[in-house]
């Protein structure tokens, strides 16, 4: 008995040492290590590599320590994900131009969350994001850019409108000697959030042909100020509604994207996101185990991102079925910027959730519904069920899950009112010119799990790169008293007091484009990018990076360099004025030197949309008001994530530059 129980114990001894020795061989990284040895970079702790300085600095100010003490390229071990830096403006424009396939780092989504992620434009590869790329480039031709100007300047006259009415009751309160909690709060904004539901409503009326009503969600009398998830959200606006709020079916919708969006990005991060992710940067090898742990035992960040994931998901079906079950329009005849979704009044049967298209069968076809051998009222029918009968459980297997909960028909059986109904958009719209693509090999289209792909790449690219652009902006003029006043001088000059921007107006605003320039450098929302060779090795300012190496590009950095920049910590929009002897400083000096939208033919395909959304919104907001920053935000705190996003908000109280026009019995009675 004794000798069973020594050569046990004897044997457990054993596996435990060589578990120690295996793991103290995976912790050391000494293949990864010895492969890179040749290029500089920071110590790395086994497992953790740096880890604890990129969560505690964030990477961008990690890799401008890095930069000066290593070089333009040094490595970098995210856990045991080890990578290449680079931090030099020739060698990132050199790279990114000569390297196109971006590095695949895997989340831990499963099944149809994950295929979006690896369908969509950003992640696409070789062949297929040829193919891709090709369908989104006539949504930002020099023609298209022109279609969307209206639209974008009603969102920015609805935006600036919204904020100027919170001015004047601040005034009014002001005016009474209000004090007390009410008169402190009143006109405070949190100008991120607004400017954020603000590039939502661009992207619906713009790429989809349809008001999400992103900024009219806000209007409930503090029934949804800050909510913690898409459902609190959704929950909110019942109430509100309950009580005589506005609430409809379509605000609710717009809502939950606004609240998903939100939580895509910050859910997304390491420092904001579930220790899962930590765990799996810690052991890759481990990935598919830890993935099915989170989904099994979620925290709440990860709960969170879930249903964020699955209600963005469900708003891409929403657009898809309801662009392909459309009459057949003219151009021109969808709802604009002003013009809400329309609610369907469809009922159905309840039936089993059906998938999205993954490929392996044939995929429904870019048309409407009569081409697929349906009449219209059917296919209705089959729309509403597929758009609301599959909610996305984190699971990505199609069970019912999220905010928008049942079915739309379910709900409406139950109320006995009509059902929350997908959107309806508009053909010729960015929908219609990704499901009209087609291979040129073979003509095959896209199907519906790459189609949706490309819905939520818009939707979360637009939403966050430019909110965030436009918030650092904000920030910028209101720390920069002289900034802002020439700022002011050139929009009062060409635009005067009220009129709305035009096309021809553009061109006239250089110092404004120069202003959200400056800031992005300052403050780049898409902080770094990233490149893989698979192929070979690369050659990198006179480094060997192995194959299948993941190269970062630190375009904070670049953007950061004193080297490159004079005076690279001030904000100086004259920078960036053709007309400005600072200009050949940088700008006509070192190509590529700016590049807060990336490099080569990677960079992001959007940023002329972007750009014209934000001139047109500066233009716009600087028209008829100045923003004064609340206390505590000097310097700001920014958060690093997928993007770069001021940490706890931008707090301003906006303060009208005009005063109202006096009515005419006033008028009369002070001529009197």
């Amino acid at each position: 008995m004794f000798e069973a129980i020594t050569a046990v114990v004897f044997g457990l001894g054993k596996a435990l040492c060589v578990l120690a020795l295996v793991l103290l061989l995976l912790g050391l990284d000494i293949g990864k290590r010895w492969r890179l040895r040749h290029i500089p970079g920071p110590p790395a702790l086994p497992f953790l590599g740096n880890l604890p300085q990129l969560l505690t600095l964030g990477s961008p100010t990690f890799f401008r320590q890095c930069r000066k003490k290593y070089g333009p390229v040094f490595r970098v071990a995210f856990g045991r994900n080890w990578s290449i830096v680079v931090a030099e403006p020739d060698l990132l424009r050199q790279v990114g131009t000569r390297v196109l396939n971006h590095a695949l780092f895997r989340s831990l989504m499963r099944g149809e969350f994950q295929q979006l992620d690896d369908l969509g434009l950003l992640i696409a590869r070789d062949d297929y994001w040829r193919l891709v790329r090709s369908a989104w480039q006539p949504a930002f031709s020099a023609a298209s850019l022109s279609g969307y100007l209206p639209r974008m300047v009603a969102c920015a006259v609805q935006l600036t409108d919204r904020l100027e009415t919170r001015a004047r009751e601040a005034e009014a309160e002001a005016a009474k000697g209000g004090s007390g909690k009410a008169a402190t709060a009143a006109g405070r904004v949190n100008i991120h959030r607004e400017l954020g539901s603000m590039t939502l409503q661009v992207v619906g009326s713009t790429a989809y042909g349809v008001d999400f009503r992103a900024m009219d969600c806000d209007d409930i009398a503090g029934a949804v100020a800050e909510v913690d998830d898409a459902a609190a959200a959704a929950t909110a606006v019942a109430a509100a509604a309950a009580e005589g709020g506005s609430g409809r079916p379509d605000d609710k919708f717009g809502r939950v994207l606004v609240e998903a969006c939100r939580n895509v990005f910050r859910y997304s991060s390491l420092v904001y996101g579930t220790k899962y992710s930590r765990v799996s940067l810690l052991l890759p090898e481990l990935r598919p185990l830890v993935s099915a742990v989170a989904h099994v035992l979620p925290d709440r960040p990860f709960a969170q991102l879930l249903r964020a994931r699955g209600d963005l998901r469900n708003a891409c079906v929403c657009l898809i079925q309801g662009w392909k079950t459309r009459p057949v329009q003219p151009l021109g005849s969808h709802p604009g910027a002003d013009t809400p979704i329309a609610a369907t009044t469809t009922t159905t049967t309840t039936q089993s959730s059906p998938r999205l298209d993954d490929g392996n069968k044939p995929p429904l076809p870019a048309s409407s519904a009569a081409a697929n051998g349906r009449d219209g009222q059917n296919a209705a029918v089959e729309a509403a069920t597929f758009a609301n009968g599959f909610n996305g459980n984190g699971n990505g297997d199609g069970k019912p899950s999220g905010s928008f909960g049942k079915g739309a028909a379910a709900e409406g059986a139950e109320s006995g009112a009509g059902p929350e109904a997908a959107p309806r958009v508009a053909v010729g719209s960015f929908l219609g010119l990704i499901l009209s693509a087609r291979d040129k090999a073979s003509g095959a289209a896209l199907t519906d799990l790459q189609v949706a792909a490309q819905v939520q790449t818009f939707i979360l690219a637009g939403y966050e790169t430019t909110a965030n652009g436009l918030a650092f902006a904000v920030y910028c003029i209101a720390t920069n008293p002289k900034v802002e006043r020439r700022l002011l001088a050139e929009i009062d000059e060409v635009l005067g007091p009220d009129r709305p921007p035009t096309e021809a107006d553009l061109p006239r605003l250089p110092y404004t484009e120069a202003v959200f320039n400056e800031a992005l450098r300052l403050y780049p929302p898409a902080h770094a990018t990233n490149r893989l060779e698979d192929k070979g090795p690369v050659q990198v300012g006179g480094y060997t990076v192995p194959a299948n190496t993941a190269i970062f590009l630190s375009i904070y950095s670049a953007h950061h360099n004193p080297d490159v920049w004079p005076r690279a910590e001030e904000f100086i929009p004259e920078r960036f004025l053709p007309t400005s002897p600072l200009y050949p400083e940088v700008c006509s000096r070192v190509p590529n030197a700016h590049a807060p939208f990336g490099y080569g033919s990677r960079m992001c395909i959007g940023w002329k949309f972007a750009v014209q959304e934000a001139k047109v919104a500066l233009a716009r907001l600087y028209q008829r008001l100045v923003f004064e920053l609340e206390p505590g935000q000097v310097p700001l705190r920014t958060s690093v994530g997928i993007t770069l996003a001021p940490k706890d908000g931008l707090w301003v109280r906006p303060v009208a530059r005009h005063p109202l026009p006096a009515s005419p019995a006033a008028a009369s009675a002070a001529h009197t």
